[in-house]
């Protein structure tokens, strides 16, 4: 089973930004183990600022702010922190951690996107490296950097083909209020096919970029690709191994059908995209009844706008205006404004080759 685990920073860092040892510890015994019995896992561990924060106040007196640029410095001092802190656990294993620094840039082309997914499968072929993953907060521009490592998660299970998407949290999962609300329930199992994610709390960690919407969302993205998504507490004993030997554990968000992997990547295609099509009502309305497999002709195309050549990302907007998906262009911007709204011209862009968020 392939399974990609991402931890946030509230869930291993103290409130000072010390690393819970004993949390860290517990995470890797489970990972060495799940590698053990044969599984492929990937890490994508959060906590570099917040362990940067300890490092400036411990060793250099110095209290940094919430700047873009003291963040990168405070991001540069605690990933070497964190790193040597999974590398010494895993060590006693005969294990080794392989780290990988990524930023939304690195997925903007197909090109670097396969790059990345060539590094992972050759990590993952070998039992004894464990990738641990994390954003590249000191390089990152700010504009393109993720919301936070919920999204990142869902890119490499993506990748990965992965069975599973493990995000452990401080919560014990998903709940129908807040979860110090006394009334607030668990709620166990999340179908987003069945249109019924619930409404919640939009707090989030006091270290962290995201919470629990972010985990939500990410989820969604998973289900529509094929990928089940658990949401659990970190606290839990032994949770990644209960949760992978089937037990019901925190939040479980099924999945939908399989999605191929270039369908993936346009899914979680993070760069610009070089043109965009406006689709007619008619086609809209087929495309949200989501009665048949189809692809995208000219003869629903209402207009188009770009300078986009063949093989490029598309953004397809509704007659409204609103991006409703992403789809590679089979021929390019001239050619395309000359078929706009004919019949039997070439197909402008493949089922095979879109990615449709009618939800979004």
């Amino acid at each position: 089973m392939r399974i990609v685990i991402k931890v946030g920073t509230q869930a291993i860092l103290a409130p000072d930004g010390t690393l819970l040892k004993s949390v860290l510890s517990g995470l890797v015994k489970q990972v060495v183990q799940l590698q053990q019995d044969g599984h492929h896992v990937a890490l994508v561990s959060s906590g570099a600022v917040g362990s940067g924060r300890r490092v400036a106040r411990e060793r250099l007196g110095r209290e940094y702010g919430g700047s873009i640029g003291e963040k990168q410095v405070l991001a540069s001092l605690g990933q070497p922190e964190l790193m040597h802190a999974y590398a010494t656990m895993l060590e006693p294993h005969g294990m080794a951690a392989a780290q990988l620094l990524l930023t939304k840039q690195d997925f903007q082309t197909r090109q670097h996107y396969l790059n990345i997914a060539r590094l992972l499968r050759e990590i993952l072929g070998q039992k004894n490296i464990i990738p641990v993953i994390n954003e590249n907060d000191s390089v990152a521009i700010e504009e393109l950097m993720f919301t936070d490592n919920d999204e990142l998660s869902g890119l490499i299970a993506a990748q990965m083909n992965a069975d599973k998407l493990i995000i452990l949290t401080g919560v014990k999962g998903v709940y129908d209020g807040h979860p110090d609300h006394p009334d607030s329930r668990l709620i166990p199992v999340i179908d987003p096919q069945q249109k019924n994610l619930p409404e919640i709390s939009a707090e989030k960690s006091a270290q962290g970029r995201g919470g629990m919407l972010s985990k939500l969302g990410t989820a969604r993205k998973m289900s529509d690709l094929g990928i089940t998504t658990h949401i659990a507490g970190i606290a839990e004993k032994d949770a990644i191994i209960r949760i992978v030997s089937g037990e019901q554990l925190g939040t479980v968000i099924l999945p939908a059908k399989k999605k191929s992997n270039i369908k993936k990547w346009i899914a979680f295609s993070a760069g610009k995209q070089n043109g965009v099509i406006h689709i007619n009502a008619p086609l809209f309305d087929i495309l949200k009844a989501n009665e048949r497999v189809i692809s995208i002709l000219p003869v629903g195309i209402a207009k188009c706008s770009g300078d986009f050549k063949k093989g490029d990302l598309i953004e397809i907007a509704a007659p409204d205006g609103q991006k409703i998906g992403v789809g590679i262009a089979r021929y390019g911007a001239e050619k395309l404004q000359e078929y706009l709204g004919l019949k039997g011209k070439p197909e402008f862009i493949h089922y095979d080759h879109l990615h449709l968020d009618m939800g979004a």
